[in-house]
């Protein structure tokens, strides 16, 4: 059975179970929820009226007529998400569909206090959902390594909840990862799978049969966790995990290899064939794989993802976290993978914290929308007729 939570409903398992099979038949259905023909059929209709699946009779199997012959995947074309993941230097915001892929995607400087970072980034959100056109809104999410730049979660949600009147949800960034793979990539959902994350924060989340560390259950922190680096960490200390991978930009603007501290510049040095800046990637590479060692080795997972730019961004340091991996373990082999997002993690991290809800209980997840829609619209008339009344000469 597919399970992406421990408080699904029925829809949101027929739907995560479409979802997963790409074009699904209702018998495929049942083999995988272990539901009634009657109850699918009930269900895939239901879906199907709300804009949440749609038929495809052009995928009808040969020789079969009749409704229950007709496949059915998740209609992508209708409803999106928003989502804004705030980074140390940089947040993200971008649009969704309900498969998560990204539609429009926007960045701007992570600068001032949670409640006027998050109306900019609203601002963004509704600007590229103009720039769509033709999908309804239905959710949104905010998400960030909160702790680590000491930003509030409730704050940050409930300022893009009111900006944008759109449901919100908030999550810890590497749980969103999590979410997001899970989601996407079910065959993740067993047993556990221990993610880290590296790009101008560091962080770990681990996922035991599917079930998410959430605002009540820590995702854990290794910002601190030592390395042989001497990069200067904020606490005071040299050498902390966090420290080694935030400096790398400036450490090449002072060398005099970017002219920003911006480390997508000393990516793309590298990339051109910089040799400095090669260095530098090889050598945040290297802490990397021996850090990513030390945690597998403490927490003993099934698999290990490894997802953010300090992974992705620079193909040719993939090796060397893999070789720094295998010298410092003092275990055996385990499974390690990229994260499939690649640079698209930040947002399709928050996109899925967004869809979370629609996949768990999907009626609930569009009632709560239009009642938060109605809610919104009865308050603006009720402003609009005040306004009018004391306008009126005494």
């Amino acid at each position: 059975m597919n399970t992406m939570t421990q408080d699904s409903s029925t829809a949101g398992l027929v739907l995560r179970t479409v979802l997963h099979h790409g074009v699904a038949f209702r018998d495929q259905i049942a083999e995988s929820t272990g539901l009634s023909a009657a109850t699918i059929g009930r269900q895939v209709t239901s879906l199907v009226r709300r804009g949440l699946l749609r038929e495809r009779p052009d995928c009808t199997r040969s020789g079969h007529v009749g409704r229950p012959s007709v496949p059915v995947e998740v209609d992508d074309r209708l409803l999106a998400a928003g989502a804004v993941h705030i980074g140390r230097l940089v947040t993200t915001v971008a649009l969704t569909d309900l498969r998560g892929r990204v539609l429009g995607v926007a960045h701007l400087p992570t600068r001032g206090g949670d409640a006027d970072l998050v109306k900019a980034a609203a601002r963004r959100l509704i600007g590229l959902h103009a720039g769509i056109g033709g999908r309804t809104l239905i959710a949104a999410a905010v998400v960030a390594p909160w702790e680590a730049l000491d930003r509030s979660p409730a704050v940050a949600g409930r300022t893009l909840r009111d900006t944008t009147t759109l449901p919100t949800s908030t999550a810890d960034h590497v749980a969103a990862v999590a979410a997001a793979d899970l989601l996407f990539s079910p065959e993740h959902a067993h047993g556990t799978t221990t993610y880290v994350y590296a790009r101008e924060t560091v962080g770990v989340a681990t996922v035991h049969d599917g079930v998410i560390p959430s605002s009540g259950r820590r995702t854990g922190s290794v910002t601190h966790l030592p390395t042989t680096s001497d990069a200067a960490c904020r606490c005071g200390a040299r050498g902390c995990l966090g420290a080694t991978v935030a400096t790398i930009g400036p450490r090449a603007a002072a060398a005099g290899i970017v002219e920003r501290p911006d480390v997508e510049l000393v990516h793309a040095a590298a990339l051109a064939g910089d040799v400095d800046a090669h260095e530098l990637l090889i050598d945040r590479a290297d802490h990397l794989g021996r850090a990513v060692a030390i945690i597998r080795d403490l927490l003993d997972p099934d698999r290990v993802v490894l997802a953010g730019q300090a992974f992705t961004a620079y193909p040719a340091a993939a090796s060397v976290v893999l070789d720094a991996f295998r010298r410092t373990t003092g275990l055996g082999p385990v499974p390690i993978t990229l994260s499939r997002f690649g640079a698209e993690v930040q947002a399709a991290a928050a996109g899925a914290i967004a869809l979370g809800p629609v996949y768990r209980d999907p009626h609930a997840a569009l009632d709560r929308h239009s009642r938060l829609v109605q809610r919104t619209r009865n308050t603006r008339r009720s402003r609009s007729a005040s306004t009018v009344v004391r306008l009126q000469p005494a």
